[in-house]
């Protein structure tokens, strides 16, 4: 009986180990896919970056943190330019969103994005984020909001940043 109980615990410490070696390699395979911290987050007129955002905000795998609205000078554009937000993450937002507010502490309202893929040697590295800014003449207070999932389709985190443009007349 000595035996067979000896034999039972040495398999189940044996069967124990092989899982955590299988569980072991699953997280740390899905921790080098994902990164430990928020993308960055570039404001760019085709190539050229205009601004860098100031993240403000976020929850993300390592933790959260809450920042105080802070944001950047002005950067000026032509009313109409096409512009895009690069979102330094190969994963796609699970939701993204733009708002606009006359002042740092106005109402604000939503901007139309269209989301495209950044690929390189046929591999996504980031998303951009479309959009223009029609109206002469004004600033442009920012938010830039996204969420993304793991691998198990829960939420991994999210970020907000801020950006500020001022159109010419």
């Amino acid at each position: 009986m000595k035996k067979r109980a000896l034999l039972q615990s040495a398999s189940m410490a044996l069967a124990l180990v092989l899982l955590s070696g299988v569980f072991l390699a699953g997280v740390q395979g899905q921790a080098q896919a994902l990164a430990s911290h928020p993308p960055d987050a570039l404001l760019k007129q085709g190539n050229k970056i205009l601004q860098d955002g100031r993240l403000i905000s976020y929850c993300w795998i390592d933790g959260c943190a809450d920042g105080v609205s802070r944001y950047p000078s002005a950067v000026l554009i032509e009313p109409g330019t096409r512009l895009h937000i690069r979102l330094s993450e190969n994963r796609r937002p699970e939701r993204f969103s733009l708002t606009s507010s006359r002042s740092p502490d106005g109402q604000s309202r939503r901007i139309d994005t269209t989301i495209r893929r950044v690929e390189r040697d046929g591999k996504t590295v980031a998303w951009d984020a479309y959009f223009r800014l029609e109206r002469p003449d004004r600033h442009y207070y920012l938010g830039a909001f996204g969420v993304w999932k793991n691998l198990s389709g829960t939420v991994r985190g999210d970020a907000y940043w801020q950006f500020h443009l001022k159109t010419g007349s």
